[in-house]
């Protein structure tokens, strides 16, 4: 039961996650540059966060200091530098070829997961990462 849970809420993050690069190409289809619209991005997620945080009467900084700072450099890496190129590529690209590819991030999950989790690797996450490999070359060279 708590898989599902997991699922459906995975499925719900990428419906979400799904409309937001029309959204980004939308906005940076002007004069924005990618650096200013991770700004803007990141600002309006603070807020609302911030937001439910104190609806919510949280403190982020009353957990171990070790867990905020990995938080923190995931955020740095994914909420930063991550954006930063995938902004450039939406802007100068087209969404329906950037967002496939830029969504292939699992394959790097799985294969971190495996090393430095030590989760399992099965044939069923190789089917999968195969899979969304072909895609991505039915996708790049697909004219």
């Amino acid at each position: 039961m708590e898989n599902l849970k997991a699922v459906m809420y995975a499925l719900l993050s990428a419906l979400i996650w799904g409309s937001a690069p029309i959204l980004f190409k939308l906005g940076l289809k002007g004069d924005i540059p990618p650096l200013a619209g991770i700004f803007i991005h990141n600002l309006t997620a603070t807020i609302f966060a911030l937001i439910l945080l104190l609806l919510l009467r949280e403190n982020p900084f009353s957990y171990p200091y070790k867990e905020v700072l990995t938080v923190a450099l995931g955020g740095f890496v994914s909420g930063f530098l991550g954006l930063l190129v995938y902004y450039k590529a939406v802007k100068v690209g087209e969404v329906s070829i950037v967002a496939p590819i830029a969504s292939s991030s699992p394959l790097f999950s799985v294969l971190f997961a495996v090393i430095f989790l030590g989760e399992s690797f099965s044939l069923v996450k190789l089917l999968g990462t195969l899979l969304v490999v072909s895609g991505i070359i039915l996708l790049t060279t697909a004219k």
